[in-house]
């Protein structure tokens, strides 16, 4: 049965490390003192690389609690030390539409997104738009419209794998893919016999596949990845944006709280917005000194949007 997501599944896969050890050879390598109340490494890299730049330790250290160093940071908007610290998350059950409009988002970003050309969708999930939700009709149309596409889909696939299994399409693409390569001029090589020849001419590895079972089968099995890969990139034409998918998203402080502004704006696409807003309220729990200023509120549509003081830090 196909699976449709209402809303995006977070997972937080990767958070930050601060040595405690190396912090304290430092320390004691300048002969200074640095107090600070939070033992969480998120709130404490960002500080530690403000206190840097002016050296403020021991005496010199001002603000002595870490909420209103980074307060203090993101009031006059020195969001350069943010940068230091590292979140990693997991989306799912987001649709590629959304990641579409995601990857834009460069700077501070790295991702590692699902492959339509090497993972099979015959079996794919979909996200409901929410402007859909709650709509029989609309959500029938909408899950009628994906389950065909999957057929589409499927029969392009068993059909495409299928035209590629011919004697003449295996040496083809043997060739193409280089799994086949050219030893001598003319002369063309596996690396290995196969079924006693070997170093033969395109049209007589043509002749010899037509004739030999074992060699037919030989080509098959050194061929099936790519040519699967081949019949999915092709076959995923008919497959729509509401195509669920799966993508690593490794982003700063800083680029994080752009993509909470900027996609949490009532402006922005709704199901981006939901997500946004799902961001926002995890890393306000992650790290309450770096997004405390953040608030998620309610639409008059029942949708929600971000909002803070402290915009573009």
């Amino acid at each position: 049965m196909t699976t449709f997501f209402p809303r995006a599944r977070i997972y937080v896969v990767g958070r930050q490390v601060m040595p405690p050890e190396e912090v304290e050879r430092f320390l004691r390598d300048e002969g200074a003192a640095w107090q600070t109340d939070t033992d969480n490494p998120a709130q404490r890299i960002p500080e530690l690389a403000g206190r840097i730049c002016y050296m403020s330790f021991g005496d010199k250290q001002g603000r002595k609690d870490n909420k209103s160093y980074l307060g203090h940071i993101l009031e006059v908007g020195h969001g350069s030390v943010l940068e230091h610290t590292v979140f990693s998350l997991l989306f799912t059950g987001v649709s590629r539409s959304l990641t579409h409009e995601l990857i834009r988002h460069r700077a501070g970003f790295g991702y590692s997104q699902l492959s339509q050309r090497y993972v099979d969708e015959t079996d794919a999930s979909f996200v409901v738009p929410p402007a859909i939700q709650g709509d029989a009709v609309l959500e029938k149309t909408l899950r009628e419209f994906c389950d065909h596409s999957v057929k589409v889909y499927t029969e392009l696939t068993d059909k495409l794998a299928e035209r590629m299994a011919t004697p003449d399409a295996l040496v083809d693409f043997a060739l193409r893919e280089e799994t086949l390569r050219e030893k001598a001029p003319g002369q063309f090589t596996f690396g290995e016999p196969v079924d006693g020849k070997d170093n033969l001419s395109v049209d007589e590895w043509r002749r010899f596949v037509k004739a030999s079972d074992t060699a037919l089968k030989y080509f098959k099995k050194q061929t099936i990845r790519g040519r699967r890969k081949s019949a999915r990139e092709a076959a995923r034409a008919v497959l729509p944006n509401a195509t669920e998918t799966k993508i690593f998203v490794t982003g700063n402080a800083r680029a994080w709280r752009h993509f909470i502004e900027l996609r949490g704006d009532v402006h922005a696409e709704a199901e981006i917005r939901a997500l946004a807003c799902d961001v926002c309220r995890l890393l306000k729990k992650e790290a309450p000194n770096l997004f405390g200023d953040y608030e998620v509120a309610r639409l008059p549509d029942g949708s929600e949007r971000t909002r803070t003081i402290h915009r573009k830090v």
